[in-house]
């Protein structure tokens, strides 16, 4: 997936409840299908990564953790966040900024 991409997915992501019908609204899109070819087909494999970034927009800490197959200490080693922090966010005592979110998952999707 491109940056673009991405960005656009994480924009809409917001609108949708059901994390099937955005992935399936995405792959449908203008910006997921060359615009070339009327008859492509849409890519299934980027079906995983429109699901992180709908966990990353609507799921909890911990969700976005296991859709991005993190420990607690591997995402404090990865995005030098501090450990209590991490426990913060995935305990529900503070919330992740949704730019944070998006930034672990556009980095482990890519």
């Amino acid at each position: 997936m491109t940056h673009t991409q991405i960005t656009l997915a994480a924009q809409e992501a917001p609108h949708y409840s059901d994390p099937d019908a955005f992935i399936s609204d995405m792959l449908l899109s203008a910006a997921f299908l060359p615009p070339e070819d009327e008859t492509a087909e849409p890519d299934m494999s980027i079906a995983p990564a429109l699901r992180t970034i709908w966990t990353a927009v609507n799921g909890s800490f911990a969700e976005l953790l296991a859709a991005l197959g993190l420990t607690q200490t591997e995402c404090t080693r990865r995005f030098r966040v501090p450990l209590r922090t991490v426990q913060g966010w995935k305990l529900g005592e503070r919330e992740c900024p949704i730019y944070i979110r998006l930034m672990m998952a556009e980095l482990c999707i890519i």
